[in-house]
């Protein structure tokens, strides 16, 4: 019997769980699935930075629970592992699990090995999951409470979250002059310079009708605690120094991939995976790697989205020892921000995206009105499976 190996359950891994468990191409009654994650509930990441301010989202709208979409899976055919990939050997085709419930280390041996590990925010925010379930709950309770007493809140960190997150304290907050809201970030406009200058002008635009106050070129370089303060020392790009407090600091400044159990030969300097354009692993045909702890394509629920839906046909065709079909990477710029809860902008290539649309397609509910079928693997982004 061949084993298929799924290290991971976020948004690159759940509708390859569960397709490749549901299709009728994989000779079923040979193939059984071994899902590892550290995390009993499935997180939607694209909520987040709404999901931090206080009141506005159940838990419910972007934490879902797996047990129940995995029980209805054959159990001489499935298994779901509560634990962390600690170790991979691809020469001995197996992966070191620690296991949550006992402490213990399970060593899982595989046919196929999908490495869907995602990626940890720094400063261990909760804009993705934690090491596990509870503590990530633990995390968004403490930010929350900590905007909720606030008087100044600071957020640091000028890519999509940080801004995204500015935009919706300064929505509930700012601009009806409740509490102060500052965006800190290192560069003279907020995103990234891959962003047409008109969308980084727009962004800052409508932050300052916000009320968000922007602290350009600069970045948080010490945090000191204290009392119910944080002393935040900024740093200038001129190298000049200055203070800014705060009762509640939101870093939002990028993440590092889940990969420390992976061989440092598959790694390239940043950590990720070193991927081909057949989503395997560079020297490992066996292991395959798709979404964030991938190194051929950004960061991004797009690209998770892209690579999940491309493996979910071409596993098929690995099983059957046919020529997989190339992955071909994005070489547009696409995106979608968030400016509060009416407002947003982005851009598709060279255009620039209207706030409208940008509302209506993500802003009205951040896909909290589909993320359920995502969790449960019925879908990605933008398929909808039968």
């Amino acid at each position: 019997m061949k084993t298929i190996v799924i290290l991971g359950t976020g948004v690159a891994a759940a509708a390859v769980i569960r397709q490749t468990m549901k299709s009728s191409v994989l000779p079923r009654r040979d193939t059984r699935m071994i899902v590892v994650s550290p995390s009993t509930h499935f997180l939607w990441p694209i909520a987040m930075p709404r999901a931090i301010v206080p009141g506005q989202f159940t838990d419910d709208k972007f934490l879902f629970p797996l047990p129940p979409t995995f029980a209805g899976y054959p159990a001489d055919q499935f298994e779901f592992v509560l634990g962390t990939a600690s170790a991979l050997d691809p020469d001995a085709w197996t992966v070191q699990v620690a296991l949550e419930n006992d402490g213990g280390v399970r060593a899982v041996a595989y046919d196929v090995l999908v490495v869907a590990t995602g990626t940890a925010s720094r400063d261990d925010m909760p804009w993705k999951p934690l090491a596990t379930t509870e503590s990530t709950v633990a995390e968004l309770r403490r930010v929350q409470a900590q905007i909720a007493a606030a008087e100044t809140i600071v957020v640091a960190g000028g890519g999509t979250t940080g801004v995204e997150a500015a935009g919706e304290l300064g929505y509930e907050y700012a601009r009806s002059g409740r509490k102060k809201v500052y965006l800190v970030h290192d560069g003279a406009l907020p995103l990234s310079a891959s962003a047409l200058p008109s969308v980084r002008k727009q962004t800052r635009v409508e932050l300052e009708k916000l009320k968000v106050r922007m602290v350009p070129n600069s970045k948080v370089t010490k945090v000191t605690r204290s009392g119910d303060d944080t002393v935040l020392e900024l740093t200038a790009a001129d190298g000049s120094k200055s203070s800014l407090v705060t009762q509640a600091y939101v870093p939002a400044l990028g993440v590092v991939p889940n990969t420390a159990f992976v061989p440092d030969h598959m790694l390239d300097k940043g950590g990720y995976v070193k991927q081909t354009t057949t989503l395997q692993a560079q020297g490992h045909a066996a292991v395959f790697v798709i979404g964030d702890a991938g190194s051929l394509e950004a960061n991004k629920a797009a690209v998770a989205d892209a690579q999940a839906r491309h493996l979910i046909a071409a596993l098929p065709v690995y099983l059957e020892g046919k020529t997989l079909p190339e992955y071909t990477p994005a070489d547009k710029e696409v995106f979608a921000v968030t400016l509060g809860r009416g407002r947003g902008t982005g851009q598709m290539g060279r255009w620039k995206l209207l706030s409208f649309l940008v509302w209506f397609l993500k802003g009205r509910f951040l896909g909290t009105d589909y993320a359920e079928h995502v969790a449960a693997g019925k879908r990605t982004l933008t398929t909808k499976f039968e």
